[in-house]
C-alpha cells in the first residue's frame, strides 16, 4: 500500500509499569489499600492530581497490615515499600509513587526519595524557585517546607491548583493567601497519612517550588479543593481531609469539540455513603464567573461519572473561544469542585476527508490499512466512523484496518465524527496473497522457495527475474498442495528475484503478485593453490579468486575429520595461521562471503600443513595480529560480515 496519507492526531501514551511491579512485590502479605483507580488521561498533570487524589485518606500500616489510629510515625506504606524502604519516612516517595502511577517520565518527576536530594534536582536544572522570588506556583508544582525555618527540606507536597492564584505542596488550590496541597506522610487526627492542606501562601516554612517540565501545563488551568473562587458556586464547604477521605470529584478532558460545541467529563467517587445531592459541570468563558449546571442529582453511587453536552445546556459556542469548566459536587450542604480545565472550540470543521486510497485489494482472511486526512486541518477531531456495504464481503474497524471476509467487491465509506464529510473506498477481495515467504541458499546451483498454505488456494505461480530492474516471468507453477519449490536452474553466485501469486478457483479473484524477494546463489569454492610453511615454520595457504566474494573465512581442525572452527577472516587469498604454536598437522577449510549479504560458497577441500616447531619471533607475530585485528574492526565498521566470533563452528 502507499504509505500515502497519515493518520493525523493520533497520540501513543506509554504507561509506566515498573513501580507497580515493585510495589507488588513490596507489598506482599498487606492489603489493597486505597488502590489508585485514577484512568491516566495522557496529561501529566491531571493525571498526577488524579493518582494522589485517590490516595488521600491512606494511613500508614501496622505490622498486620491495619491502619495506625495514632499519630505515630515510622509504620508501612506501599509508597516506601515500592523503593526498598517500606518503614522509611514516605513524602517524597508518595510523590514518586503517584507520577509513576501517572506514566510521567523520571526524567519530569524524578524518582527520589529525600526532600533535600530532591531539591537539589529541581536547583541543577534551574526550574526552582524559592519563596523570595515571587513566582507563582501552578498546579503539579513541587512545594518544599522546612518547619524551622531553615534552608534545607523537610518536608514536601504537590500543587493541585492555581485558581487566581497559588497552589503548593501537591497544591490544590490557592485563595487570597491560602494554599492548598496533598501531601504524604503529614499527620493527622488517624495518624501518618495522605492528605489535603491548606498552608499560607507566604509562610515562613514555605522554602520554594520545583516545577517540573510536564507536557500539559498550559491545559490544566485550576484548583480542585474548593469552588470558593466561582462567584457562581454559593454553598459552604468541608476542610480537605474530609473532602478526600470521602469524596472525589475528578474533572478530565473534553471531547466532541467542534466550531460550537464540547462535551464535558468527569466523574464523582463518593466513598462515604452519603447522598450526593447534585452534581454536574461550571462552565463558562470567563474563569472567574462560572455558571452552574446540573448533571446528575440524589445518587447514592459510589462511582459516578459526569458527562454533559455544552449545546444541549449552554447553547451553540464560538468559534476559535477558549472556554472554562471543572466538575463539581455536592453532598451533606457542602460543595466540592474539581480542577478546572480549558477547552478552545475549532476554527471549523472538516469540510473535506481525503482518504490514501480510492481502491484497493484485499485477501480473503487478510488485511489492509487505509489512512486519511480531514481538511482543513484546524479540527481536533480526527476521527471518522466506517460503514461497509456487505460485511459479508469486507468489514473495518474505526481506525481504518479493512478484513477480507469473501470474494467480490465492497464500497466502504467514511464520514467525519462531525458528520461533516464523507469519502469511501472501493474493494476487491481476492484470494490471499502467499505469505512468510523464505529464500534459501541449499547448494552452489540450488535455491529453496516456501510459503504458507493458504485457504482455498487452488494453485500459486512463481515469477523470476534476474536484474533488479529485468522483467519477470512465469517460472513455475504449481498445484494447491506444494508450498516449497526448489529453483536448480541457477548458477553459483548470480542474484535472483522472485515474487509469488496465489491462484483461485475465478481467475478474477487471483491474489495480487507479493512483494519482490531476492537472495544469492552459494559460491564456487575457493581452491587452495598452494600449502607451505614460511621461514618460522607456521603453515602458509594459498587460494583462488571467487568471483562475488567479499572476504573469506578460514577454518581449521587438528583432525582432517574433526570440528572445523572459524579462525580468521580474510580480506585476500592467502594466510598465515600464527596461532597454531604446537607442533603437528594442522586441517584448514575455506569459505567464500558475498559483499553485503550471508550468501556463501561450499567450503574449499581439506589443505593440511605440518607445523615444524620453528616459531615466530614476538615481534613478527604481534604485527599480523595486529593487522589481522585491524582487518576484523573494518568489517565490523563496514557492517559486511558477522564477526567471527558469531561465526558457527562447522563438523
Amino acid at each position: 500500500m502507499k504509505n500515502g496519507i497519515k493518520r493525523i492526531g493520533a497520540l501513543l501514551m506509554i504507561v509506566a509499569l515498573c513501580f507497580s511491579v515493585a510495589f507488588e512485590a513490596a507489598a506482599a502479605g498487606y492489603p489493597d489499600y486505597y488502590p489508585n483507580t485514577h484512568r491516566n488521561t495522557g496529561s501529566h498533570i491531571a493525571d498526577l492530581i488524579g493518582v494522589a487524589k485517590t490516595q488521600l485518606g491512606y494511613t500508614e500500616l501496622d505490622s498486620s497490615g491495619n491502619p495506625i489510629s495514632s499519630a505515630s510515625d515510622g509504620g508501612y506504606t506501599k509508597y516506601g515499600a515500592s523503593f526498598g524502604e517500606p518503614n522509611g519516612a514516605w513524602c517524597a516517595y508518595f510523590i514518586s509513587w503517584c507520577a509513576s502511577q501517572a506514566g510521567i517520565p523520571s526524567s519530569v518527576v524524578p524518582r527520589l526519595g529525600n526532600c533535600v536530594t530532591l531539591t537539589d534536582w529541581y536547583q541543577s536544572r534551574s526550574i526552582y524557585y524559592s519563596r523570595s522570588s515571587g513566582y507563582i506556583p501552578k498546579p503539579g508544582d513541587m512545594v518544599f517546607f522546612n518547619w524551622s525555618g531553615g534552608s534545607s527540606a523537610q518536608h514536601n507536597g504537590i500543587v493541585t491548583g492555581g485558581f487566581g492564584g497559588q497552589p503548593i505542596g501537591m497544591v490544590t488550590g490557592v485563595s487570597g493567601g491560602s494554599l492548598y496541597t496533598i501531601e504524604g506522610n503529614t499527620s493527622g487526627d488517624e495518624g501518618y497519612m495522605c492528605n489535603g492542606r491548606t498552608r499560607e501562601l507566604n509562610a515562613s516554612y514555605v522554602l520554594g517550588y520545583g516545577v517540573p517540565k510536564y507536557n500539559d501545563a498550559s491545559t490544566y488551568v485550576g484548583s480542585y479543593a474548593f469552588a470558593a473562587s466561582v462567584s457562581s458556586s454559593g454553598g459552604s464547604h468541608s476542610n480537605s481531609t474530609a473532602y478526600g477521605s470521602n469524596l472525589s470529584v475528578v474533572t478530565t478532558t473534553a471531547t466532541g469539540i467542534t466550531s460550537s460545541d464540547a462535551t464535558l467529563n468527569g466523574s464523582i467517587r463518593n466513598t462515604g455513603g452519603n447522598y450526593v445531592s447534585a452534581a454536574g459541570f461550571y462552565f463558562g468563558a470567563d474563569k472567574n464567573d462560572l455558571a452552574k449546571y446540573p448533571v446528575v442529582s440524589s445518587s447514592s453511587s459510589k462511582e459516578i461519572p459526569l458527562s454533559m453536552s455544552v449545546s444541549k445546556k449552554f447553547g451553540k459556542l464560538k468559534p476559535k473561544t477558549t472556554y472554562y469548566y471543572r466538575a463539581y459536587a455536592t453532598i451533606n450542604g457542602n460543595l466540592y469542585t474539581g480542577p478546572m480545565y480549558a477547552v478552545v472550540t475549532v476554527s471549523d470543521v472538516p469540510q473535506q476527508l481525503v482518504l490514501s486510497e480510492t481502491s484497493i485489494n484485499v485477501g480473503i482472511g487478510q488485511t489492509a490499512e487505509i489512512m486519511w486526512a480531514q481538511l482543513p486541518v484546524g479540527s481536533t477531531d480526527k476521527g471518522v466512523t466506517w460503514q461497509s456495504s456487505d460485511p459479508s464481503i469486507a468489514v473495518i474497524s474505526n481506525t481504518g484496518i479493512i478484513t477480507g471476509m469473501g470474494y467480490g467487491k465492497v464500497t466502504l465509506t467514511a464520514t467525519t465524527n462531525y458528520g461533516s464529510a464523507f469519502s469511501s473506498v472501493d474493494v476487491n477481495v481476492l484470494i490471499g496473497k502467499p505469505q512468510n515467504i523464505k529464500l534459501t541458499n541449499i547448494a552452489k546451483d540450488e535455491i529453496g522457495i516456501s510459503w504458507d498454505k493458504v485457504d482455498k488456494a487452488k494453485g500459486y505461480i512463481i515469477y523470476r527475474c534476474e536484474s533488479s530492474n529485468g522483467k519477470f516471468k512465469e517460472h513455475k507453477k504449481l498445484d494447491s498442495s506444494t508450498t516449497s519449490y526448489i529453483d536448480k536452474d541457477v548458477k553459483e553466485g548470480h542474484r535472483y528475484y522472485y515474487k509469488l501469486k496465489t491462484l483461485a478457483d475465478k481467475e478474477k479473484y487471483d491474489s495480487d503478485i507479493t512483494e519482490i524477494m531476492y537472495i544469492t546463489a552459494k559460491l564456487p569454492a575457493p581452491v587452495v593453490s598452494k600449502v607451505e610453511n614460511n621461514k618460522n615454520g607456521f603453515g602458509n595457504l594459498t587460494w583462488s579468486k571467487v568471483d562475488g566474494a567479499e572476504k573469506y573465512v578460514v577454518y581449521r581442525s587438528r583432525a582432517v575429520d574433526g570440528v572445523y572452527v572459524a579462525i580468521s577472516d580474510v580480506r585476500g587469498t592467502s594466510f598465515t595461521d600464527f596461532s597454531a604454536n604446537r607442533s603437528g598437522e594442522y586441517f584448514y577449510k575455506i569459505v567464500a562471503y558475498a559483499a553485503n549479504e550471508k550468501a556463501t560458497s561450499s567450503f574449499s577441500e581439506v589443505a593440511t600443513v605440518a607445523i615444524t616447531g620453528a616459531y615466530a619471533d614476538d615481534n613478527e607475530i604481534e604485527t599480523v595480529r595486529t593487522l589481522e585485528r585491524q582487518r576484523e574492526k573494518q568489517f565490523d565498521e563496514e557492517n559486511v560480515f558477522t564477526s567471527k566470533t558469531g561465526l558457527l563452528n562447522i563438523i
